[in-house]
């Protein structure tokens, strides 16, 4: 079985992975798209008592506090993997990896238009909205 924080920890590898406002909105409908549909983030989840849904109801809430370029290059990085998923039929460790295989010696990706570092910023969010999730305190205990 492959876990949620694996995305994470890929990203990291490289030397590195909803309610309220229309932008908690976007950020919460990317999420879902994101991790929809795939059963090792269904079931992963599900070990928690959780559901994509609670976890992408604190992505976006913790979203919400990132500075705006953060928030940019989160939502564009998982954009993009939501879209690899769904063009190629991929769960997100394959889709992840797909994007991680793209880079180049520069730590940008030609085919993706992303850099290591976004994807990079983005696997650490994963992680943390993951943490926060499993507070029993703070931002998304109640999501």
């Amino acid at each position: 079985m492959i876990r949620l924080p694996m995305f994470a920890s890929a990203c990291l590898a490289l030397a590195a992975c909803s309610v309220g406002s229309s932008a908690d909105n976007d950020a919460a409908k990317v999420c879902n798209t994101m991790l929809a549909g795939d059963p090792e983030i269904v079931e992963d989840l599900a070990e928690d008592g959780d559901t994509i849904d609670v976890y992408c109801g604190c992505y976006a809430t913790l979203l919400a506090d990132k500075p705006e370029e953060a928030q940019v290059t989160i939502l564009k990085v998982s954009q993009i993997v939501s879209d690899i998923r769904a063009e190629n039929d991929l769960h997100l460790e394959e889709a992840a990896g797909r994007l991680m295989a793209d880079f180049i010696e520069d730590g940008s990706s030609p085919t993706y238009g992303v850099t290591r570092d976004g994807f990079e910023t983005t696997g650490k969010y994963i992680d943390t909205v993951r943490r926060a999730l499993n507070k029993e305190t703070g931002a998304c205990a109640a999501s």
